[in-house]
């Protein structure tokens, strides 16, 4: 039976607020794993067993990564886990307020030319303020744009069970309490230098 899809287009954005921390683009990305194959003609890499990317305040955590280097100098990595977990930090014009982004689902797949994260099978977006939370999607399917802080959720039905696509917002309230952000440390690296990008 043919899956249909009910599609959501939902905005989870505080005002006055921007994207992703424009430094992390800026930073080197560090990957983190128990095993590692690479292939340099093709491009690509397999990182498996406990896998971290860090990269600036993004960080992403699962069981393998599929990374691949386009022509250009774009990444393309594929994540899978039970659940493989995203999550960055957010520009935000208030210093006392700590906002995170906050992403899992059984697949992510980060498009770096396109600036997304593709969360696919028990998909969950969610957006924190200092450490409480503000705004939750879920659904089959999840694309969330970094850079301009907005998704589109999919639901859809399979096996006459029909799903949906669930949002939760919270009021918008001003939260004077400080925040400071969580880090991981990595056990160990292989560091990728920002890539030279061909126009």
């Amino acid at each position: 039976m043919k899956i249909k899809l009910i599609t959501a287009l939902l905005l989870i954005t505080a005002a006055a607020t921007a994207g992703a921390l424009q430094s992390d683009n800026s930073k080197p990305i560090e990957i983190a794993a128990d095993h590692f194959s690479g292939d340099q003609v093709s491009q690509t890499a397999v990182y498996t067993g406990r896998v971290e990317v860090h990269q600036g305040t993004l960080e992403m955590h699962g069981d393998r990564l599929d990374l691949q280097i386009t022509p250009k100098g774009y990444r393309v990595g594929v994540l899978t886990g039970k659940l493989a977990t995203f999550k960055q930090q957010r520009d935000n014009p208030n210093p006392k307020i700590s906002e995170w982004m906050h992403a899992e689902a059984d697949k992510l797949i980060y498009n770096e030319k396109k600036d997304t994260i593709t969360l696919i099978n028990n998909a969950r977006l969610t957006r924190t303020e200092n450490g409480v939370l503000k705004d939750e999607a879920t659904g089959q399917t999840i694309v969330y744009d970094i850079r301009n802080a907005r998704s589109v959720a999919e639901g859809g039905s399979a096996g006459g069970e029909r799903r949906r696509v669930t949002t939760v917002i919270a009021p918008r309230k001003q939260d004077n309490s400080s925040g400071s952000a969580d880090t991981t440390k990595l056990r160990s690296s292989t560091t990728l230098a920002p890539a030279n990008r061909t126009k």
